[in-house]
């Protein structure tokens, strides 16, 4: 990377023997007896490079079988990407578009299947590892650098909950991004990385509003780090600016445009959650699901220290002793974000335990570098084999939530065999037998039934969601009334009533039994469904 070269500076004093010996190699490769040492030291990073690709491509491919074998149906929030997907905007009712954009363009590559779904979600995976790796060779040297992503890879972020593609999970690559090229911009003054660091905050912003909380933990970062004050780049500062703005900028005006929606829906939801939630539980709730997310790294600490009681204590000791000069970087950016939200909960607002999965990109850095030489005892076949069979583990209970294994083991149904696909074959069947030789170009129905059979019906028809048209900008009453629709809820919403007064014509049928064809992976379901007439052409 070009800004490696700066930190070699930094690494002298700063970073872990590792690094300080490598430091010395390459200041004097001229010399015949340091010469050996230069080279091996090339060929360590080279190794972990490779290493370090190579669990980019496993985790990438086994998350996005896994997702592909486990689900009947796809994920609540997946599946609302794909109903927002399917007539991009600059905004949405709810949240910011890049993740449904991510979604319009998986399926404008490969269709519409559960491959176009679930590819964002491993490739979000894959990009969050990736954008870190240099800062994590700066500070660490390639060998830790590589135990770091190991380790890293075993939040539950990055694999339980990665393959529901949501606005959590598309921030997790472009939080990291803007993480690393903000240390890539200090420590080499280019205006290149003062670019991607604007690209990356804007890019975060347009994921999820919660980037505040990033762009304020650096913004505290710089006020407490005077070294890192000196090394700005103003110009580059001011580059960085206005390409954040330019790639934010459309969305804040369409904020503007309509009334703030999606800030008013977080208040409304966030006072409802607030009501169910006692301010105790929730903080309890918040901090101990970061907690059980961060389960493999607690282990390896609790190893560490079992380990120090037994002899170790020497080789834990470098840990403490070497500050690294950018440790304020990675502890700012690694934890402040957090800590922001904790201070925020603190004073009364609800806090989501998911909100909290793009905050951590740094935690296997964080764990490494605290352990200085201690770490170094990870780097065994025994422990990749341990890595190995809890990846294997995590992976086949997630492929077991849509089995008909899980429901008789645990007495629960998931969406994940929810009978979608069923549900979309009947509807189609339905309006076909109704208006033969007409497409269906619209459902109206809620976010899940309306969407899990558009996205698996044969004619790919758009949604209106909860039948309100202002959230559903892409439609209008004029297209309803040429083209007809469908609508569909499960029995005893009232679906027909809150429509009616628009379209009067509308005419309902009794409702049918939804029956999975897996037996016993899911219960029937009793579906209502109506028919509004198309009265007029629609290509």
């Amino acid at each position: 990377m070009p800004w490696q070269a700066d930190t070699v500076i930094l690494q002298k004093s700063a970073c872990t023997p590792e690094m300080q010996s490598a430091s010395a190699a390459d200041s004097c490769a001229a010399s015949s007896a340091c010469a050996p040492a230069a080279v091996a030291s090339a060929d360590v990073q080279s190794k972990a490079q490779g290493r370090f690709y190579a669990l980019l491509v496993f985790m990438g491919f086994f998350w996005l079988l896994i997702a592909l074998l486990g689900h009947h149906a796809a994920p609540l929030d997946v599946i609302e990407m794909h109903t927002w997907a399917q007539a991009p905007q600059i905004g949405y009712y709810k949240h910011p578009p890049l993740p449904a954009w991510g979604i319009w363009l998986s399926e404008s590559l490969f269709g519409h299947t559960h491959f176009a779904l679930f590819l964002p979600s491993a490739l979000s995976i894959v990009l969050s590892l990736l954008c870190v790796w240099p800062l994590a060779l700066a500070c660490l040297g390639p060998r830790r650098a590589l135990l770091a992503m190991f380790l890293q890879s075993l939040l539950a972020y990055y694999n339980l909950y990665a393959p529901d593609f949501n606005h959590n999970v598309a921030q997790m690559p472009v939080w990291a991004a803007a993480i690393g090229a903000l240390y890539a911009a200090l420590h080499s003054r280019s205006l290149w990385w003062w670019a991607a660091f604007g690209l990356a905050l804007g890019l975060s912003g347009l994921s999820k509003y919660s980037a505040v909380f990033l762009l304020a933990a650096m913004l505290l970062y710089l006020g407490w780090d005077s070294a890192a004050r000196a090394r700005l780049n103003w110009g580059g500062v001011l580059l960085a600016a206005a390409l954040a703005l330019a790639v934010v900028g459309p969305h804040l005006y369409w904020l503007y445009l309509n009334d703030l929606a999606p800030l008013h829906y977080a208040q409304e939801r966030l006072q409802e959650m607030t009501q169910h939630s006692g301010w105790g539980k929730n903080i309890v709730s918040y901090i101990g699901m970061q907690v059980a997310v961060h389960i493999a790294l607690w282990a390896v600490l609790l190893w560490a220290w079992v380990r120090s009681a037994n002899g170790l204590q020497a080789q834990l000791q470098p840990a403490r002793e070497n500050a690294l000069s950018h440790s304020r970087f990675l502890l700012a950016l690694g934890l402040g974000p957090f800590a922001l939200t904790l201070a925020l909960g603190a004073s009364g607002s609800y806090l989501h335990p998911m909100w909290a999965s793009a905050m951590f990109p740094l935690s296997g850095i964080i764990t490494v570098w605290w352990l200085g030489a201690a770490a170094d005892q990870l780097a065994s076949r025994r422990a990749f084999l341990l890595w190995l069979s809890v990846m294997l583990l995590f992976g086949a209970v997630y492929a077991c939530k849509g089995s008909i294994w899980w429901t008789q083991l645990t007495g629960k149904y998931t969406r994940a065999a929810y009978p979608g696909p069923e549900l979309a074959r009947e509807l189609d069947a339905r309006w076909r037998q109704a208006h033969p030789g007409k497409p269906l170009k619209y459902i109206i129905g809620t976010p899940w039934e309306a969407g899990v059979a558009s996205f698996y019906s044969s004619y790919a028809p758009q949604i209106v969601i909860d039948a309100d048209l202002r959230i559903s900008p892409w439609v209008t009453a004029q297209d309803i009334y040429r083209c007809g629709a469908i609508t569909v809820a499960v029995q005893g919403t009232d679906l027909v009533a809150e429509i009616e007064d628009i379209w009067p014509e509308i005419e309902e049928f009794p409702p049918f039994r939804l029956r999975p064809a897996r037996p016993g992976s899911f219960p029937e379901l009793g579906m209502a469904w109506a028919i509004l007439p198309p009265h007029g052409e629609c290509k």
